[in-house]
Formats: C-alpha cells, sequence, structure tokens
C-alpha cells in the first residue's frame, strides 16, 4: 500500500522530517563548532534540541491508523506537539538572546538582557498554562476524535502574535548596536543580515496565527511545525553564518562568533631599538582550565619599527595605554569596567586606561576588542619612555 501524500497525517510527518532534519543538521553544526567553547547560548540551542526530538516523537506516535492508538495516547500525542511547540519557539529565541548577552560589554545592558531572558520564560510558562486552561475547560468532544486537536479560540492566536513580534523585534534591534562599532562596512552589512533573519519566524509566526484564526485544523499543526523548525534553524545563523564568513574570508575575522579565549594577548606597537618592557599594572585573575600561575610578565622587542608584544594574561602583566585601531583581539583582566563611551579602565590602574571602538565581552574574565593599539603617553619613570608618535 503506497503513501497517501493527501492524509493529513502523512503531511505532518513529511512536514517534520523535511523541516526537522534542517533543523537538527544547523544545531548540531552549530554545538560542534562550539565544542571547545560553550556558553547559555549553545546550552539553549540544546535544550531547543532536545524538544524539538520529543515533538517529533509526538508527531511520529500516530501510526497509519490512528483507532489503533488509545485514545489516553493520542490526547498525549496531540499534548507532546503543543508543548513543544511553544518550548522550542521560546528557547530558540533564548538562545539568539544569549549570544547577543555574550556580545554586550556594558554591565548594565547585561542585566537589563538577563531581565528581557526572564520574560521569554515567563512568556513560556504563560503560554504552557494558557494551553492547558484552554483545552481542559473547554468540551471534551475534541478528545474522542481520530486524530484530536483543541480548538484554540482567538485570544490564544492574539496572544501568539503579539508576544511573537514583540521578542523577535527585540531580538532584530538589539544587536545593531554591537554592530555599529564594527569598521568593516561589508561585514556590518553581513552581520545586519545575520541577525535579521529572526524576521522570517516573524512571518511564519503570522501564517500561523491566522490559521488559528481562519481555519483551524491540520493547517494550524503544519505551520506550527515550520514555525518550530525555523526558530531553531534561524537560531543557529550567527554562529554558522559567522563561522562560513570567517573560514571563506581572506580578512581578519570581526563577526560576532567569538573564538576559543587566548591565554595570551597579542598586539601591535611601534617601537625604538632596544625598548624595554611597557607600563601600567594589570592584575589579572583568568586562569586557563587546567590552572596556571601567577607572576610578573614581561614584554620584550626587537629592533623593527613595528612588531609583535605579547603579553601573558594568566600572570600579573605590565600593559601600555593604547588607542583603537581595526585588529580584534582578545585579553582577560579580572577588573574591566566601562567607563565613558569607547573608553575601559583595568583594575583601576589609571596606566592601562585603554580607548576602543568595540568592547564586548565573551566570558567571565575575558573581553574583546577591535584594536590595534597605539601609545599615548609617556611612561613613568623609571622605565624608559614609549613614543607617542610613530606610524602604526
Amino acid at each position: 500500500m503506497g503513501i497517501n501524500i493527501h492524509d493529513p497525517l502523512v503531511q505532518i510527518k513529511v512536514t517534520e522530517s523535511v523541516c526537522g532534519f534542517v533543523a537538527i543538521c544547523t544545531t548540531s553544526f552549530r554545538l560542534w563548532l562550539r565544542r571547545s567553547r560553550p556558553w547559555y547560548d549553545d546550552a539553549c540551542a540544546f535544550l531547543s534540541l532536545l524538544c524539538l526530538f520529543v515533538q517529533i516523537a509526538g508527531v511520529f506516535m500516530h501510526v497509519e491508523h490512528p483507532s489503533e492508538l488509545s485514545r489516553l495516547n493520542r490526547i498525549a500525542s496531540y499534548y507532546l506537539i503543543s508543548t513543544t511547540f511553544y518550548a522550542v519557539i521560546w528557547t530558540a529565541r533564548l538562545s539568539i538572546l544569549m549570544s547577543i548577552i555574550r556580545c554586550t560589554p556594558d554591565p548594565v545592558t547585561c542585566r537589563r538582557l538577563w531581565w528581557l531572558a526572564g520574560a521569554f520564560v515567563a512568556t513560556l510558562c504563560f503560554f504552557f498554562a494558557q494551553l492547558f486552561w484552554v483545552c481542559e475547560t473547554m468540551h471534551n468532544g475534541w478528545k474522542n476524535k481520530p486524530s484530536p486537536q483543541c480548538p484554540l479560540p482567538k485570544q490564544v492566536a492574539i496572544c501568539q502574535l503579539v508576544s511573537d513580534v514583540l521578542a523577535d523585534l527585540s531580538l532584530i534591534l538589539l544587536p545593531l548596536r554591537l554592530i555599529q562599532g564594527i569598521k568593516d562596512k561589508r561585514l556590518r552589512r553581513r552581520l545586519v543580515f545575520i541577525f535579521s533573519t529572526s524576521i522570517v519566524t516573524t512571518i511564519v509566526s503570522l501564517v500561523h496565527a491566522s490559521y488559528i484564526i481562519t481555519r483551524g485544523g491540520i493547517p494550524v499543526i503544519i505551520s506550527a511545525l515550520v514555525e518550530d523548525c525555523m526558530s531553531l534553524t534561524v537560531a543557529n545563523f550567527p554562529v554558522v553564518l559567522s563561522a562560513s564568513i570567517r573560514h571563506f574570508s581572506s580578512s581578519p575575522s570581526h563577526d560576532l562568533d567569538d573564538d576559543e579565549p587566548s591565554l595570551t594577548w597579542k598586539f601591535r606597537t611601534p617601537t625604538q631599538p632596544d625598548s624595554g618592557t611597557v607600563t601600567g599594572q594589570l592584575s589579572t585573575g583568568y586562569r586557563p582550565r587546567g590552572g596556571g600561575g601567577r607572576g610578573v610578565g614581561n614584554t620584550t622587542t626587537t629592533t623593527s619599527e613595528v612588531t609583535d608584544t605579547t603579553i601573558d594574561l594568566t600572570k600579573k602583566s605590565v600593559i601600555p595605554a593604547f588607542e583603537v585601531g581595526s585588529e580584534e583581539q582578545l585579553f582577560g583582566a579580572s577588573g574591566v569596567e566601562k567607563k565613558t563611551e569607547g573608553e575601559i579602565a583595568m583594575d583601576g590602574n589609571d596606566q592601562t586606561t585603554a580607548v576602543a571602538t568595540a568592547v564586548r565581552r565573551e566570558d567571565r574574565g575575558v573581553v574583546r576588542i577591535d584594536v590595534l593599539p597605539y601609545p599615548r603617553e609617556p611612561l613613568p619613570s623609571p622605565l624608559p619612555p614609549t613614543p607617542t608618535t610613530g606610524e602604526l
């Protein structure tokens, strides 16, 4: 007996199989890319993937003849699909929001974004409660059908539509402030496009809400499954596409997908022959996974006009004041705080004041900066002075 493509249950299974395959592949690739440096955004993506697996199980509980399932199992299948619909979408949105938090340097902004994350969780709980309240308080006739589906009223569609638009709009607008600090216009446009893909989820949610209001039935389930898989796929775009840009681009990467935290801070600075250490005491609290000692790290330079200088930030080190250029680097510090716009101070030491166009926090004790350091004030005695002029 062949497959009847006009059978609504077959259409649901085909939709879940095709869309789910794409979502599973992109999420698996994203988790593989981030395997050595996972954060909360990756955990949310993994949780969304687990919920998608549960949803797939609920979809495929229907065998060729739904009557072969007991009434209780058919109802359970509906609730599995319905609850995981909300879980997949909102954990995927949380993943995008956590990616934004990971790249946000301002502690005040970070706290506000964490409150927004709490609002996302509260919204998810609200929809769970609304689903059971609406479906369990109405007449039980829908539970006796061969393929049970709770007839959701218009207020459910309105709540979904309003929350979807507000959430997706916030996820589109929030990264723009971070992206503005990137000097590469072409890369900035790429990142705007990457984060703007959240609008795709909004479009699908509009279709889903319209089906709830106008038609109901199988189209509601199919559009819900598409919205779920699309949300999870879009949540992986910032990581997957940024990795692709970094891989195929011939220029240094400035994307929002952080590299593995480095144990050293590498930068370029103009020097004079036989120059010695640079100034500014920085007490660092960043240690590698496996431990690491503390001490004083010195930096020496060669006689070339422009040299690469490395400071080991697993130890106490001395660093110069500098101005920004365009080379993206990492450094770890125990006391990094935002000062005025574009300025940071490390451990309250004025000698370590730095100006930066794009500072963003990657993880505890690790900060990412767009910098090409350039000494802008003389060194204190007894250290030899660092030139304040020169060609980068």
